[in-house]
């Protein structure tokens, strides 16, 4: 009998041994499943470099071919005679060397053959700075947002035998608009066959879409028989202390276009435009809603105009409820036209 008490308390204390032994080892396995949960797995992210071009690469286009998203590329002084494609990135700086400086030293002139760029952007996020670019279609011709385009010089830019087919130092071309928050800043254009800065929504090819918040501020322009600014459909956008000569047809041109489309909010402010070129009309600044489009609510002031050739008309408003005051207008034969509805003008050199 005592013999069966002894095994029947073995075997009880056995079993409540591995209990309590399994209970401990779930609790340890819980709480370092547990801590496993709150470590951070670390994720390898490929470092940001700085490709240099020739000693890396021996063409702008080739470091572009061979850059990733967060990568700087250096250019040194040189002529590269070629047409850059950045196409697919979200974080691209392609900077010149001497960016800074007021003469450039680094040459893009790709040779003017069917529609030629300097640079063709179809990227977000990109920066390209500091670079001289000539004898080609287009200087800069982009689609995106969020780019820069600062301390460049563009000059020498021809068209081919279409209208359409460049000419055109900046250009955006954009059929269904979203391209937004773009920055155009401190810029030399010049010798431009057509336009000097072009952000538009291809409405010749059927785009009817809106542009937010982009930004053309402080650039020189000059000798541009078209015009020297031009947008198109757009909603929020700076056009700041500009100053502009030779300027052909139009100094700075604020259009809506498309059924239903409203170009509205932008502001045109602080713009010294000075001498045009044309034979027949030439008009300072014009805010124009056609194809029963409108453009409202856009606030042009503080702008210098003055010795506007042809028809001259310093500022010509074609739209409605806009708002225009402390513009100057000298030496042109119209100083304003309001050909629209609710426009408000105040304090300008003529009232």
């Amino acid at each position: 009998m005592k013999s069966l008490n002894i095994n029947f308390y073995i075997r009880f204390s056995k079993e409540k041994m591995e209990k309590i032994v399994n209970k401990k080892v779930l609790s340890i396995f819980a709480v370092a499943m547990f801590l496993m949960s709150m470590v951070v797995i670390a994720v390898p992210v490929k470092a940001q470099i700085t490709i240099v071009v020739p000693d890396d690469y021996l063409t702008i286009q080739e470091a572009v071919n061979h850059a990733s998203d967060g990568d700087t590329i250096y250019v040194r002084a040189g002529t590269y005679s070629e047409s850059v494609s950045v196409v697919g990135f979200t974080s691209l700086t392609i900077m010149a060397e001497g960016a800074g400086l007021p003469t450039k030293s680094v040459l893009v002139n790709p040779t003017p053959t069917g529609s030629i760029f300097g640079f063709y952007v179809i990227s977000d996020g990109v920066t390209i700075e500091g670079f001289e670019i000539a004898d080609t279609n287009f200087g800069i011709w982009f689609e995106g947002s969020y780019n820069k385009f600062s301390n460049n010089y563009i000059h020498d830019i021809y068209s081919t035998v279409y209208w359409w087919d460049g000419g055109v130092g900046i250009s955006l071309w954009d059929m269904d608009g979203g391209s937004d928050y773009n920055s155009i800043t401190n810029n030399v254009i010049e010798d431009i066959e057509r336009t000097g800065i072009l952000l538009d929504i291809a409405w010749t090819s059927g785009g009817t879409g809106i542009n937010t918040g982009n930004s053309i501020v402080n650039n020189e322009i000059s000798g541009t028989p078209w015009g020297a600014i031009e947008v198109l459909n757009a909603e929020d956008t700076t056009i700041n202390g500009n100053i502009i000569s030779d300027c052909g047809d139009w100094g700075i041109a604020l259009l809506s276009v498309g059924t239903g489309i409203e170009t509205s909010d932008n502001t045109i402010a602080h713009n010294v435009i000075q001498g045009s070129t044309s034979e027949w009309w030439g008009v300072g600044i014009l805010v124009y809603a056609f194809y029963e489009g409108a453009a409202e609510n856009n606030n042009i002031h503080h702008n210098c105009i003055s010795d506007i050739g042809g028809i001259s008309v310093g500022i010509w408003i074609l739209a409605n409820y806009n708002v225009i005051h402390h513009n100057s207008v000298d030496d042109t034969t119209n100083p304003y036209w309001d050909w629209g509805t609710g426009n408000r003008d105040f304090k300008n050199s003529w009232n």
